[in-house]
C-alpha cells in the first residue's frame, strides 16, 4: 500500500479513510481536509508527523482551535524536551493516549520515542515528532478485519499499540544476548590464568573486568525505564480490557476485550522476561564483585609473604648497616659471606616452610 505524503504547517500528514470495505489512501491533505475527515462518518486513519518544531503554533491552532483538542493534551504533542510517562486521558468525545518505545543506539544505550494518539469515535489521529517510517509501515498494514466492525477506532487503535508493543521483541532479545556475552567474559575472567616466576604463582589480572561491570550497570539502568513504561502500558492496556469485559457485554465489546487482553499478556511476558534478565544480570554482579574480591585477596596474600619474607633480611641489613666499629663480623674479611649465607638461608627456610605449609 503506497501513500504518498504532503506537507502543511512544517509537518507530514497521511492518511487512511476506510469507506465500506475497501481502504481509500488521501494526498495533498490541508487543514480544511483533516477537519472534514475528523468530522465523516467514515473511519479514518491520519498519521501526523511533525517535521520542524518551528511552526508549532500552526499546528496547535490546528488541534486546538478547529479539532477542539484540550490544550494539555495538544501541549503534550508539540513538547519537544523532556519525556513525558504512558497515560490515557479520557475526555469527552475522544481518548488521548501516549504510548512509549525505545530503539537501542549503537553505543548500547536507548532511544526514547514517543508516540500520541487521538481515538474518537470514526477517527485514529497518531502524532509524532521523529521519523518511524518502519512503525508507520507496519501500522498500514492494518488486518482487514477491522473493516468489518463498525467500532473501526478502537480496533484500529488495537493495532498500533499492538504494533508499538511488538517493538520490544527484538530489543528484549537483544538485551539477552547482551547478557549472555556478559555471562561468558565475566566466567572466563573467573579461570585465573598464572605463570611460574622463579617459584611464585603471580595473577594475570583480566583489563576487562571494570568494562564488564559498566555494561552490566548500564544494562541494569535500561532495564529499569523498560520496567516502568511497560508496567505503565500495561495498566492503560487493562483499562482497556475492563472497559469492554463486563458483566452483560455484548459480544463485540467481548471481542474487542479479546483483543486488548492480547496485548496484555504480551506486556506481562515482556515484564517476565525483564524480571529474568534483572535477576541474572544481579546474580552476574555479584559474582563478578565474588571475583574481584577474590583476586585481590590472591595479590595481598602474595604480598604479604613477599612482605614477611623481607622482613627478617631488612632486620639483619639494618642491624649490620650501624656504625659502631665493635660489630660482629665488622673486621673479618670473610664476614660479609657470612651474613649473606645466613641471610639466604633465612630465605630458603621461609620459603620450605610456606611451601610445607601450602601457602605458596
Amino acid at each position: 500500500m503506497l501513500i504518498r505524503p504532503c506537507y502543511h504547517y512544517s509537518v507530514r500528514i497521511e492518511a487512511i479513510k476506510i469507506k465500506g470495505a475497501k481502504p481509500v489512501n488521501l494526498t495533498g491533505l490541508i487543514a480544511d481536509d483533516v477537519v472534514n475527515l475528523v468530522e465523516s462518518e467514515h473511519f479514518t486513519w491520519i498519521d501526523i508527523e511533525i517535521t520542524d518544531s518551528t511552526d508549532d503554533a500552526a499546528l496547535g491552532k490546528l488541534l486546538i482551535g478547529r479539532l477542539d483538542f484540550h490544550p494539555a493534551t495538544v501541549s503534550d504533542c508539540l513538547r519537544h524536551e523532556g519525556f513525558h510517562q504512558p497515560k490515557m486521558d479520557e475526555e469527552q468525545d475522544y481518548r488521548f493516549v501516549t504510548f512509549i518505545y525505545y530503539e537501542p543506539q549503537a553505543d548500547g544505550k536507548l532511544k526514547r520515542l514517543e508516540l500520541y494518539s487521538y481515538v474518537g469515535t470514526t477517527y485514529v489521529i497518531t502524532i509524532h515528532n521523529h521519523s518511524c517510517k518502519k512503525l508507520m509501515d507496519e501500522i498500514r498494514d492494518f488486518p482487514r478485519v477491522i473493516t468489518d466492525y463498525e467500532q473501526r477506532a478502537i480496533l484500529f487503535m488495537h493495532h498500533v499499540l499492538d504494533m508499538v508493543v511488538d517493538t520490544y521483541t527484538p530489543l528484549l532479545r537483544s538485551f539477552g544476548h547482551r547478557a549472555d556475552d556478559l555471562e561468558i567474559s565475566v566466567l572466563k575472567a573467573s579461570k585465573k590464568r598464572k605463570r611460574k616466576t622463579r617459584g611464585l604463582s603471580t595473577l594475570i589480572r583480566k583489563t576487562s573486568k571494570i568494562s564488564d561491570m559498566r555494561e552490566i550497570l548500564k544494562m541494569r539502568r535500561s532495564l529499569v525505564h523498560l520496567r516502568r513504561t511497560l508496567t505503565e502500558e500495561e495498566e492503560i492496556v487493562d483499562r482497556l480490557v475492563e472497559e469492554y469485559d463486563y458483566e452483560g457485554a455484548p459480544e463485540a465489546s467481548e471481542e474487542i476485550a479479546i483483543y486488548f487482553r492480547d496485548i496484555s499478556d504480551h506486556l506481562g511476558k515482556y515484564l517476565e522476561i525483564i524480571e529474568g534478565l534483572d535477576s541474572s544480570l544481579n546474580h552476574l554482579m555479584e559474582v563478578h564483585a565474588l571475583l574481584t574480591g577474590q583476586r585481590t585477596n590472591e595479590i595481598i596474600f602474595l604480598l604479604t609473604i613477599i612482605s614477611t619474607i623481607m622482613l627478617p633480611l631488612n632486620l639483619i641489613v639494618g642491624f649490620f648497616g650501624m656504625n659502631f666499629d665493635n660489630l660482629w663480623f665488622s673486621h673479618v674479611s670473610w664476614g660479609i659471606w657470612i651474613v649473606t649465607g645466613f641471610m639466604f638461608a633465612i630465605v630458603a627456610g621461609l620459603f620450605f616452610y610456606f611451601r610445607n605449609k601450602g601457602w605458596i
